[in-house]
């Protein structure tokens, strides 16, 4: 009876381990991946997004589905990433607005940046740009200032999005100027970035990407970029430090994050295969064109340290720099 019983045992425990090993063994990934972008189509975030897509596709992930989800500095995109299923088939490209200046901008905003996501690497980042519509009397930014002044209370800003780059930069801007500047936020640079070329907003910081086209074709005048030093392929356009305003500095990072509680492995297998195909010499080019620097590569707990700090670095910025959430 005992040796019976022992057959039966082990028959039992081999017929577990033969259901339990395709699901234990099969490979990451096994079906679609969704990747939420947090802005709208066009600007070069988001197409730097879908660079890296294909590039995933082109090393064997079955399908990539990047996702628009623009609205609430972030938060829209966030949220939605937070509350799906915690198996690495949903993935947001959070950045520096959504998960270091949306704590600060909006305190009531439905997620916490550190405690909801689980990091999985730092991609890119880009210094801005400040373009002015080519119509525009000025061509520094001295006399771009004149302008603003001049113009009184309806001089404004155009920005990504409330919570983004472009909204910190402009606030920061008004900040070391002295003179208040009425932000307008657009759900991305695709959206924004017409609307200055039409001459409805003065200025917008911008990646250079999203405004080249336009400067190439006259409709746009750059005056500074917020880089440390000039950039390669903008020798003849200061900094924002050579122009008499250091404090007006940022470099906007995006990274990738899933939701909370996410299995290590799965968190080190997608680092590994992103990081892989982001420094593929392809993908660096392509994202270099953007005006995208691939990231030295992080592991998911060094990026979420970077996250931690980043709160606290960008939201002591925010309160210096008096922006709010509108």
């Amino acid at each position: 009876m005992k040796k019976h019983s022992q057959v039966i045992a082990a028959g039992i425990a081999a017929a577990v381990l033969g259901m339990a090993g395709p699901a234990q063994s099969q490979a990451y990934p096994s079906k679609p991946v969704r990747l939420i972008c947090s802005l709208a189509p066009g600007g070069a975030s988001d197409v730097g997004l879908r660079i890296l897509a294909q590039k995933l596709m082109d090393n064997g992930w079955p399908q990539v589905i990047v996702e628009n989800r623009p609205g609430g500095g972030g938060a829209v995109a966030a949220v939605a990433a937070k509350a799906a299923p915690p198996d690495g088939y949903t993935l947001f490209q959070g950045d520096i607005g959504a998960l270091a200046m949306n704590p600060a901008l909006q305190p009531n905003v439905a997620y916490d940046a550190v405690k909801d996501f689980t990091p999985i690497t730092h991609k890119f980042s880009f210094p801005s740009v400040l373009a002015v519509p080519a119509n525009l009397p000025a061509k520094t930014v001295g006399e771009l200032i004149a302008y603003l002044k001049q113009k009184g209370n309806t001089a404004n800003f155009a920005s990504q999005g409330i919570g983004s780059g472009g909204h910190l930069l402009g606030s920061m801007f008004a900040g070391a100027i002295g003179f208040p500047l009425t932000h307008v936020p657009y759900k991305g640079g695709g959206q924004a970035t017409p609307e200055v070329v039409a001459g409805r907003n003065d200025l917008i910081f911008s990646s250079y990407a999203s405004v080249r086209s336009f400067v190439n074709g006259g409709q746009l005048r750059l005056l500074a970029t917020t880089a440390k030093a000039r950039m390669p392929d903008l020798q003849n356009v200061p900094t924002m430090t050579e122009a008499g305003h250091a404090s007006v500095f940022l470099d906007v990072w995006f990274g990738l994050v899933g939701p909370a509680n996410m299995p290590a492995n799965i968190t080190r297998t997608i680092h590994e295969q992103v990081s892989r195909a982001l420094n593929s010499p392809e993908v660096v080019q392509k994202m270099a064109g953007l005006g995208l620097y691939v990231a030295t590569s992080k592991s998911p707990e060094e990026f979420g340290e970077m996250i931690r700090s980043e709160v606290v670095r960008v939201g002591a910025i925010i309160k210096k720099a008096g922006a709010v959430a509108n």
